[in-house]
């Protein structure tokens, strides 16, 4: 059982099969086509796979959403 929480997908190669896993409202950190070449530490910076994106990643998703703006009446 996946629960309710929110997800960070993590994956140094394609995206490609997380989707059974992942809602729209969750995040992934990786690649999200094939062909690139470069040695790892390259392509992990280029892609942004690197702990610092997955934790701004997981932070965005653990904060509350602020409250929708309230309309303003005209009188």
């Amino acid at each position: 059982m996946l629960g309710t929480a929110p997800r960070v997908g993590i994956e140094a190669l394609v995206q490609q099969g997380w989707d059974l896993f992942l809602r729209p409202e969750d995040a992934f950190v990786g690649m999200t086509g094939f062909g690139a070449s470069a040695p790892a530490d390259a392509l992990y910076r280029h892609f942004g796979i690197t702990p610092e994106a997955v934790a701004a990643r997981a932070e965005a998703l653990a904060r509350p959403a602020a409250p929708a703006p309230k309309p303003e009446l005209a009188y």
